[in-house]
């Protein structure tokens, strides 16, 4: 846009209607307006019908009849002067905007991420999607994003082995990603007036956890509580016979085995995390309940101990 302004680029503004009028000039000298469409040959945006032969090309078989092109989304993410920021997308669909980050990120060494939302509509039965063994278009933006990273990956790679010698190898993007799904919570509602309850029922309150639900549904609950974002690095220990989540780096211990003992918890204060996390129905036996507090004031003060 500068250097169209520098070489004679004109705006107009006309009042009462405030009409935009938007010229530049082409190699001729004469003034032209420009295309209303973003186009391949000025903007490098790809037509409709050759975003489908690009997802053809990555998946194998055709998709979709209709696609956005991720040339468009590329081109629209570089009017943001800036290589490390979020963007998200509520309507992601198939994982355009996932791949357009890769492939910039890749591009120029960005530090973009992204966040995709979408309902899992159904794939229709009959349909190639369907056909090939996808129940959602969720599905077929994850399958997506994993071939895009594979391919950025190869195509690296290839460019390293002709590196000339003593040439940098050039680093991957971050090309992971994570899954969410939205749920209810992992915990029981125990908020009931004694009116509510019978004597039969009360084993059920042993544990406040329902059923089905894994230790990573219990630590993405907890990570927003404290204010640790999800995409943080998650990191499995062994501490006395017993797993341990450590998140962020020291930021968070969390622990929900069964049957962790004091020398778990002891282990756990060793490391001196800004909070620790323990399932109440983990712990051993009493003396673990009493003690639980106690080594962390012992060992590492300024931890925040918590039971869920």
């Amino acid at each position: 846009m500068n250097d169209r302004v520098s070489n004679g680029q004109r705006l107009l503004f006309k009042n009462p209607k405030f009409v935009t009028l938007y010229y530049y000039l082409d190699s001729t000298g004469k003034y032209i307006a420009p295309s209303d469409l973003l186009n391949k040959d000025e903007c490098g945006v790809l037509r409709n019908d050759e975003a489908f032969n690009e997802v053809k090309d990555l998946f194998g078989f055709p998709l979709f009849e209709y696609t956005k092109p991720a040339s468009l989304v590329k081109y629209l993410i570089r009017m943001i002067p800036d290589d490390s920021f979020t963007v998200l997308d509520f309507f992601s669909g198939s994982g355009t905007t996932a791949q357009a980050v890769f492939e910039l990120n890749r591009e120029d060494g960005g530090e973009r991420s992204s966040i995709l939302v979408q309902i899992p509509d159904k794939c229709p039965i009959g349909s190639n999607a369907a056909e090939n063994g996808f129940k959602t278009i969720c599905e077929i933006g994850e399958d997506r994003i994993r071939l895009v990273g594979k391919n950025i990956k190869a195509q690296i790679d290839k460019e390293n082995e002709q590196l000339e010698l003593g040439a940098e190898p050039k680093p991957y993007p971050d090309l992971g990603f994570r899954v969410l799904r939205i749920d209810s919570s992992n915990f029981k509602d125990f908020y009931l007036t004694p009116g509510e309850t019978a004597q039969e029922s009360l084993f059920d309150f042993a544990d406040n956890v329902k059923e089905g639900r894994s230790d990573l549904d219990l630590l993405f609950e907890v990570l927003p509580k404290l204010g640790i974002p999800y995409s943080a690095k998650i990191e499995e220990r062994m501490l006395a016979g017993r797993k341990v989540f450590f998140v962020d780096g020291d930021k968070l211990a969390a622990c929900f085995d069964a049957n962790v003992g004091s020398d778990t918890i002891e282990e756990m204060a060793k490391a001196k995390p800004w909070y620790a996390v323990i399932r109440d129905s983990s712990m051993a036996d009493d003396a673990t309940h009493a003690n639980y507090e106690e080594l962390f004031r012992t060992y590492s003060p300024d931890t925040v101990p918590q039971v869920i």
